[in-house]
């Protein structure tokens, strides 16, 4: 037996641990979808040491993404200590997996795909297996951003993609198309959720990001006002809560400054990753509308229609591909957001469409198999 064979752990990579629920629902997906594939198997996370789904005691978080977030040492030492123990864990691995999420962007700078890069170097040095499943990859601004995207897909025996977007930055490589991993979530199917009501009023489900700016909150607080002037009700959804980094608290506690005094208090609900608990905070929804991703995933898997406020290119890809609106977070203003939601209220998600996602969604996991045999 090599000693490759004899390693159980499996790393996998990606935001987690940001008290973010779409990084969760990725995670939680992986981890169903992989167990079958990988009996026996340890899932060693690359996590930030946040609350995290509770999936089984084979899913083992051990917080190394803290070291890069400890600001108390200088960066030179946390980069050669997070690369001192991420060689350790990969060193107990036979597999180095992206799981989901835009995991390739530069449009911070390039430190992250730099550390992307240097993951994917140390595992094929330490003879581990690589593969991403179903990621995004942003709109990448630099040419050493391109050039590193690159020697990671080289490293990659199986590169899937998300979406067109992400295809269209990997162009001349490996990289195939798939869908976003939540798709392939076979709890969560539209026969669990409320059918969709017709008419007016609407309960709308809102959802922000940090990267909302002052403009981006004046226009919502706005647009939630008036959809109150018009008798909808306005639900808050917390994506992403966290004690360290710009969360969505803040965000609508922005928009809710903004409506002191309104007659009607906004209730806020925080969804976790559990079938159960998505299909309960959705449940009197009727339309979503907002910044966050998996939002718009949830509502398609949902049957609901939904509006994206475009930030990032996963948004628009996801509009386009239901044929939903959506609008530019820099420049869209409270009357086209209002009617687009209210031209909306009646259209839900095609049903095609959407299994054609779970298909594309399910074939990471198809792919990745096949590997195996």
């Amino acid at each position: 037996m090599t000693q490759n064979a004899r390693r159980t752990g499996v790393l996998l990579s990606g935001y987690y641990g940001c008290g973010n629920l779409g990084d969760d629902l990725l995670l939680t997906v992986a981890v169903e979808e992989l167990r079958p594939i990988l009996p026996n198997a340890r899932f060693l996370l690359r996590d930030h040491g946040a609350d995290l789904p509770k999936l089984g005691p084979d899913v083992i978080p051990t917080g190394i993404d803290a070291i890069l977030d400890d600001q108390t040492h200088l960066r030179p030492y946390r980069f050669i200590s997070f690369t001192w123990h991420i060689a350790g864990l990969l060193r107990q691995c036979r597999w180095l997996i992206f799981g989901g999420g835009t995991v390739y962007h530069d449009n911070r700078g390039l430190a992250s795909m730099a550390l992307q890069w240097l993951i994917c170097h140390l595992a094929t040095l330490l003879g581990v297996r690589v593969a991403a499943l179903g990621v995004g990859v942003g709109d990448l601004q630099t040419a050493t951003g391109r050039w590193l995207l690159r020697g990671i897909v080289a490293r990659c025996e199986l590169f899937l993609v998300r979406d067109d977007a992400a295809l269209r930055q990997c162009a001349g490589t490996k990289a195939r198309l798939t869908d976003d991993l939540v798709f392939a979530w076979q709890s969560l199917t539209p026969e669990d959720a409320r059918k969709r009501q017709a008419g007016n009023p609407a309960s709308i489900g809102l959802t922000v990001s940090p990267l909302a700016n002052e403009r981006t909150v004046t226009a919502l607080a706005d647009a939630v006002r008036l959809w109150q002037e018009r008798g909808h009700r306005v639900v808050f959804f917390v994506f992403q809560q966290s004690a360290t980094i710009a969360d969505d608290v803040k965000v609508f506690a922005a928009i809710n400054n903004k409506l002191a005094g309104a007659p009607v208090a906004i209730e806020v609900r925080r969804p976790i990753a559990n079938a159960p608990a998505i299909v309960e905070a959705f449940a009197d929804i009727d339309i979503v509308c907002g910044m966050r991703f998996h939002g718009l995933v949830l509502a398609a898997m949902l049957e609901r229609p939904f509006v994206g406020i475009v930030h990032e290119n996963k948004i628009s890809e996801i509009c386009r591909r239901f044929d939903m609106p959506c609008h530019e977070a820099a420049t869209f203003d409270e009357a086209n957001l209002i009617r687009s939601v209210e031209d909306i209220h009646e259209k839900a998600p095609d049903s095609q469409l959407l299994d054609q996602s779970r298909r594309l969604a399910k074939e990471n996991f198809l792919a990745f198999a096949s590997l195996l045999s």
